[in-house]
């Protein structure tokens, strides 16, 4: 019997006899580093962060390497604690927005009693006592630079910062009605929207062109302080827009808030009221474009000049219907002097021994703003517009007034 062949080993080459190492010496795979599991969130956080002053939080714990993420410090807890600081905070600021906006409706209701003429009508604000006008500061203004006068106002309507669609019946009265047409006005004076509002931060008295009660034809806007709030000396500011067109009247000015020296003159005097005094402080009309009157009428000034045309003078303001300008009255017991921006044109001085034929500007007076249309100066112009001297395609016209401002005289007297 044959032998049996031995089987022969398998030969196996250097690499295949080298041993294999053990698994813990065996090196490590190289790979990216995973990112936190936080990173996200907290680079989100971040970004919402950026502007609120939770974001100097951020920077007290590391800040984020080319990898994108953080290599510092476990943040785990700071996310949570800003997590609830961004919390608390936003929920502040979405509380202030909604009291905020509650305060601004709020404010742009009519308060206490209210003459409500319905939702297309002005309204009045609450009813109060009459009052003059206060001597001392109660509210804040620009500063004006004469020293005559009170640095800060004491009284003032800035329909720019008004919180409210409504006048403040404190001082305002609106007129309704047909005006006193001893000037012969064309214009029926409505409480209307359309007429009389407040919008963008300015007073608006619009004239128009439409049907009105008692066949007048055209509505406009007149408001004033008579029984309310009136003035003894002091400086008036009161920032203006004037109307263009022929036709157009407007003006800002002010009559006495008694009869005292109305009532010396004859009751069948025509103009008998010219006995008390009227001061023009910014008056104009459409037929002499860009030309600012300022008038101070006395009775006196009435017999010399039959017309009625008063002591005045005119300033030339260009574009005055497109920008707001600065119409001023500087009233002391001696003087009374009219500027624009600030720039003097015109004073009426008191003269020695002046009674009240041509001084009667030592008792309180009132305001009054309206636009007019028409009338023995508003409408002169019949011949370029035959009839009333209206140019009815520039209506509708507006007076808009931003703001009034008063300042008191600091060394008043009574006489």
């Amino acid at each position: 019997m044959s032998k049996a062949k031995a089987k022969k080993k398998p030969t196996r080459t250097k690499a295949q006899t080298k041993r294999k190492q053990p698994v813990s010496s065996r090196p490590k795979p190289v790979s990216k580093p995973k990112p936190d599991k936080f990173s996200r969130q907290f680079l989100l956080l971040k970004l919402l962060a950026v502007f609120s002053p939770a974001s100097s939080f951020l920077k007290s714990f590391g800040r984020i390497n080319n990898q994108k993420h953080y290599t510092s410090i476990s943040y785990k807890p700071y996310i949570l604690k800003l997590k609830s600081i961004l919390v608390y905070q936003y929920r502040l600021i979405i509380v202030g927005c909604m009291l905020i906006a509650g305060s601004v409706y709020a404010l742009s209701l009519p308060g206490g009693k209210v003459t409500d003429f319905g939702s297309s009508m002005l309204r009045l604000g609450p009813q109060v006592q009459a009052q003059e006008a206060p001597g001392r500061v109660t509210t804040y203004g620009p500063v004006q630079p004469d020293k005559q006068f009170s640095t800060y106002p004491t009284w003032s309507q800035d329909f720019s910062r008004y919180g409210s669609k409504s006048l403040d019946s404190r001082y305002w009265r609106i007129n309704i009605g047909a005006p006193n047409n001893g000037n012969n006005e064309a214009e029926y004076y409505t409480n209307n929207l359309q007429n009389l509002r407040i919008s963008r931060g300015s007073l608006i008295l619009e004239a128009t062109h439409q049907n009105e009660p008692n066949n007048y034809q055209y509505g406009s806007g007149r408001i004033d302080t008579k029984g309310k709030l009136s003035f003894l000396y002091g400086r008036i500011d009161v920032m203006a827009k004037l109307p263009a067109g022929v036709g157009t009247w407007p003006a800002v000015w002010l009559l006495p808030a008694n009869t005292k020296y109305e009532n010396m003159g004859p009751p069948n005097e025509n103009y008998r009221f010219l006995n008390g005094g009227e001061i023009d402080m910014a008056e104009a009309v459409g037929l002499n474009p860009n030309i600012v009157y300022g008038v101070v009428h006395t009775i006196t000034s009435n017999q010399n000049n039959p017309n009625s045309v008063g002591y005045y003078n005119q300033v030339l303001i260009p574009n005055n219907n497109l920008k707001y300008n600065l119409y001023s009255v500087l009233w002391t017991p001696d003087s009374i002097t009219f500027e624009v921006n600030n720039k003097p044109y015109f004073t009426y001085t008191k003269q020695p021994g002046a009674t009240y034929t041509t001084w009667p500007f030592n008792q309180p007076f009132y305001l009054i703003i309206d636009l007019a249309v028409g009338g023995v100066w508003g409408g002169e112009d019949t011949a370029q517009f035959p009839g009333n001297g209206i140019d009815n395609s520039a209506l509708p016209a507006k007076l808009q007034i931003k703001s009034i401002y008063y300042y008191p005289y600091l060394a008043a007297k009574t006489n």
